[in-house]
Formats: C-alpha cells, structure tokens, sequence
C-alpha cells in the first residue's frame, strides 16, 4: 500500500512538472536546453555519432518526457501497455493542439509520435518487469485445508 502511494505522488508531481512545461513560456529555454545536450554530447563527451543534430536530440528529449507516463500508467491503473500507449499518445495530441492553438509555442505532430515512442517505452518496460518478477514468485500457494 505505501509503494502505490508513493507511486501516486511521484504521477502527481510528474503532471504537474508537464503541465508547468507545456503552459510556462519556456520556448527559448527549451531550445537552449537542446543544443546544450547537444553540445555536450558532441564536444564534451563525444557519444553521439556525427550525423546528430539539435533537433535528434530534441526528438530525444521529448521521447524521454513520456517515458513516465506509460509507466506510470500501466502501475497505477487497469490499463494494459497499449492502453497506456494510446492514452498517452492522446494526451500528447492535446498538448500539442492546446500548444499550436492557444499557447505562444509551436505544436508539432511529430512530437506526438516522440512522446508516444516515449509512453510505449515506459508501458513496455513496467510490463516486462511484473512479468518477470511474477514468474520468480512462481504460483501462488494453494491454502492448506484442516
């Protein structure tokens, strides 16, 4: 019972962390944030292969940001992990129209397919984990009649 309340304030503060991110004007910050992994990633601790640029790396970025949402999704509701991949791909679809709609920030589809790459990765990951760790568990004891 403590696991799932922990679990229910880390999802709390991860919507409310987004919904600061989606609505703040942080365009510019954004940006900066993006070259900045490129950069280091590409002078200061050469990982990256010479074909990324800023915008690959924004496109990471945005995958990473729903990687929560589908995990938090399949641990804390009924939802199987391509419930959690659709729900969050609609929830995405909405950011970005309430961002090209009415927000003072560009809202692109491609972002929506990122961010659901993003959820299917969190989904995927939860799910193989339970799996994983209900196969060592083994079957559940069978209750001894007196």
């Amino acid at each position: 019972m403590r696991d799932r309340r922990v679990l229910v304030a880390v999802a709390v503060a991860y919507v409310v962390a987004v919904v600061v991110l989606v609505v703040g004007p942080w365009g510019r910050q954004l940006n900066d944030a993006t070259v900045a992994c490129y950069d280091w990633f590409r002078y200061h601790w050469p990982l990256a292969p010479l074909w990324a640029l800023p915008e690959h790396y924004g496109v990471l970025l945005n995958v990473a940001l729903f990687v929560p949402a589908g995990a938090l999704l399949v641990a804390l509701t009924p939802c199987r992990w391509w419930g959690a991949v659709v729900l969050a791909a609609a929830a995405s679809g909405a950011i970005e129209l309430a961002q090209a709609r009415w927000l003072d920030r560009i809202g692109e589809w491609s972002d929506v397919g990122a961010n659901t790459l993003g959820a299917a990765i969190g989904a995927l990951a939860v799910t193989l984990l339970s799996r994983r760790r209900s196969r060592r568990a083994g079957p559940p004891a069978s209750p001894r009649r007196r």
